[in-house]
C-alpha cells in the first residue's frame, strides 16, 4: 500500500467516478483502475462497486476510507511541518514554445495532489525577463541569438539573472498543413513574400533579420496578435505563417493529426550566422529547487 494509492482511493470516493477522478488526478483512467485493483488485491476486499449508474464505496470500503483520510491528513501535516522550506508554488514564463507547454503538463501530472499552485505564462522575451526578476516566475524560457544576443545578455546581467543553455537550434517557419509551402523541405524568405506574416512579438523577427531584409521580404508590417488562438486561426485561414526562433517539433510533418508544420528557414544573407541558443533563466542568487529541476528534465527529454 502506498500514499499514492490512498490518494487515488480518496479521489475516486470524492468524485464518485473513476473517469472524473482520473481527470482530477491527472492520470489515465486505466492506470487509476489498475492501481485501485492492486490495492484491493492486497487488502483482500473490494473498495468500490462499479455499476451502470456510477461508482459507490462498499461497506468495508467506507471503514477503510475513514482511516485512509485520517492517514492522508497526517501525511500532509507531516509534509507541512518538516518540508516547509519547499516552495508550494511553481510558475513558468516562456516564449511561445509547444515543448514548454508539453513539459509543464507532465510536471503538473507528476506533482498533482501535492499542494502546489501552478502557473504558466506565454510572453515576449522582455516580459519573461521581468517575471523572473520580480519573482513572479521561478524560471523563464527564451533564446539568445542573432541581433538580440548582446541586448538580452545585458538585460539579464542588469537584472542579476543567469542564463543556462539547453540546446542550439536554427529558425523555422510555422504554417498550416494546407499552406502552399507546406510540402517544402526548406523555405527561403523570398518564398514567403506573397503570404501574411503573423506574430506575437515583432522583436522576434528583428533578432535574425537585418532592417534591410525586413523591408525586402515584406516583414515590416506583420499582423500582430496577443493570443495563440488568434494566431493559429489567422495562419490557417489566411495562408499565414510565423517564425519559431527555437526548438521545433520536427515530428509534426510526419503526423497527419497535427494541423501545423515546422519547416527550416534558410537565410541567404546570413549563411554563417551563429545558431540560436535556447535556455532557461533564473535568479543568480537563488538555488534551483526540486520542482524546477524536474521541469528542466522534462524539457530535456522532449528536446
Amino acid at each position: 500500500m502506498t500514499i499514492q494509492q490512498i490518494r487515488y482511493v480518496i479521489g475516486v470516493a470524492d468524485c464518485g467516478s473513476f473517469n472524473k477522478a482520473a481527470e482530477k488526478l491527472y492520470i489515465s483512467q486505466p492506470s487509476l483502475t489498475s492501481s485501485i485493483h492492486d490495492l484491493e488485491d492486497e487488502l483482500g476486499f473490494e473498495l468500490f462497486k462499479r455499476t451502470s449508474r456510477g461508482t459507490s464505496v462498499t461497506e468495508r470500503g467506507k471503514a477503510f476510507l475513514t482511516d485512509a483520510k485520517n492517514l492522508y491528513q497526517s501525511y500532509e501535516e507531516l509534509l507541512k511541518k518538516y518540508c516547509s522550506q519547499e516552495v508550494k508554488s511553481f510558475s513558468v514564463s516562456a516564449l511561445y514554445y509547444a515543448f514548454a507547454r508539453k513539459a509543464f503538463v507532465q510536471l503538473v501530472k507528476d506533482f498533482s495532489g501535492m499542494g502546489y499552485d501552478f502557473s504558466f505564462w506565454e510572453k515576449r522575451a522582455q516580459n519573461v525577463i521581468e517575471d523572473v526578476a520580480s519573482g513572479d516566475s521561478d524560471i523563464g524560457l527564451l533564446y539568445l541569438g542573432g541581433r538580440n544576443r548582446e541586448e538580452l545578455s545585458k538585460k539579464l546581467e542588469a537584472k542579476s539573472l543567469s542564463f543556462t543553455p539547453l540546446t542550439e537550434c536554427k529558425p523555422f517557419v510555422y504554417l498550416h498543413k494546407t499552406h502552399p509551402l507546406s510540402k517544402k523541405d526548406e523555405v527561403f524568405p523570398e518564398d514567403l513574400i506573397p503570404y501574411h506574416f503573423v506574430t506575437f512579438d515583432t522583436d522576434d523577427v528583428k533578432a535574425f533579420f537585418s532592417d534591410e531584409a525586413i523591408e525586402k521580404y515584406n516583414l515590416a508590417q506583420p499582423i500582430t496578435v496577443t493570443d495563440r488562438a488568434t494566431e493559429l486561426n489567422l495562419i490557417k485561414n489566411l495562408n499565414g505563417y510565423t517564425f519559431l526562433s527555437g526548438a521545433a517539433d520536427n515530428h509534426a510533418r510526419e503526423d497527419e493529426s497535427e494541423e501545423f508544420y515546422t519547416i527550416p528557414l534558410q537565410i541567404p544573407e546570413a549563411p554563417d550566422s551563429e545558431p540560436f541558443t535556447l535556455g532557461y533563466i533564473t535568479k543568480s542568487s537563488s538555488r534551483i529547487g526540486k520542482i524546477a529541476n524536474r521541469y528542466i528534465s522534462e524539457i530535456k527529454k522532449i528536446l
